[in-house]
């Protein structure tokens, strides 16, 4: 409690320095990966665009500084998931006298209750008549579709001078999302839509939904337990064998380890299910964005499904 004071104190100190020291200069940031990309993707090669979550890091367990609330309260926009893991941008932003423009992904598009699938793991004190909301919206292509639309508006209303580019790189990532799409599309409808298994946590419902998919999970959305138990392990290796499953699901940055167990004892091949939540370091630094990320997933996806 004392340290969190003390880091309040320190950032509404640096805060009004901040603000007095600022120019003129159009800066967005940026909580996450999802929403970062987005915001690149409308803004173009800038280095008004700060990403707060580093890359490589466990995103549920990011834990901000005094410096990154510092760049949030300084910035003109600011986007962000607007779900349970980024509570807090919420928090700063009310303390502010001047706070930025907020974009929540979660206030785009209709949102889903994570859902509790046969064989899932029991979370500890977990009342099923409280639904929790799935933040995850971005997994859907028409949803990322929608949120660029969106953003590429607010952003071309704050800073009007370059609408017009906005618009622009708007649309030719739009385009290039659209494309994705209709690949996954056919991908589906060309397969014998077996149920997907994967072997840690579940942030695809807005993906499945989309493409009417079924699955199996060991965790519904981001649940904080980090093993699935004996039970849970022997439901998907039953399942997988049941389904004569060609691979076992585990999304990135996730222990492969419950997946390589499952796998071995059916006789599938463990593949690695890109969700976005964040990127590597590599990967970052290469430049990858939403539709190459994405587009990594359809070879696995046809795999899984046939």
């Amino acid at each position: 409690m004392r340290r969190a004071i003390i880091l309040l104190l320190v950032f509404l100190l640096a805060v009004s320095c901040a603000k007095e020291e600022s120019d003129d200069e159009f800066s967005v940031v940026a909580a996450d990966f999802p929403s970062y990309d987005a915001a690149r993707a409308i803004l173009g090669e800038t280095d008004n665009l700060t990403l707060l979550l580093p890359p490589g890091t466990e995103s549920h367990s990011y834990d901000p500084t005094p410096r990154d609330m510092i760049k949030l309260a300084s910035a003109d926009v600011v986007v962000f998931t607007g779900g349970p893991s980024d509570e807090w941008v919420r928090t700063v932003l009310s303390s502010l006298d001047e706070p930025p423009r907020p974009f929540a992904l979660t206030e785009q598009v209709p949102l889903l209750f994570e859902e509790h699938k046969e064989g899932m793991e029991e979370e500890e004190e977990h009342d099923h008549s409280v639904h929790e909301i799935d933040e995850h919206v971005w997994t859907s292509p028409k949803n990322e579709i929608v949120i660029i639309k969106n953003l590429s508006l607010l952003l071309s209303t704050v800073d009007a001078k370059n609408a017009e580019l906005y618009e622009k790189n708007a649309d030719a990532y739009i385009a290039r999302i659209s494309a994705l799409d209709e690949e996954i599309q056919s991908v589906v409808d060309n397969s014998c839509r077996k149920p997907l298994i994967f072997a840690s946590r579940f942030p695809l419902l807005y993906f499945v939904r989309e493409y009417e998919l079924d699955y199996y999970a060991a965790f519904p959305g981001c649940a904080e337990e980090s093993e699935p138990s004996a039970r849970t392990v022997a439901f998907l290796i039953d399942k997988a064998k049941e389904l004569s499953a060609s691979c076992i699901l585990n999304i990135e940055m996730s222990s492969p380890s419950i997946a390589r167990i499952i796998a071995e004892e059916s006789g599938a091949n463990v593949k690695v299910f890109n969700t976005l939540h964040n990127v590597s370091a590599a990967d970052f630094y290469a430049g990858k964005d939403y539709v190459d990320l994405m587009g990594e997933n359809i070879g696995v996806l046809e795999e899984a499904l046939n």
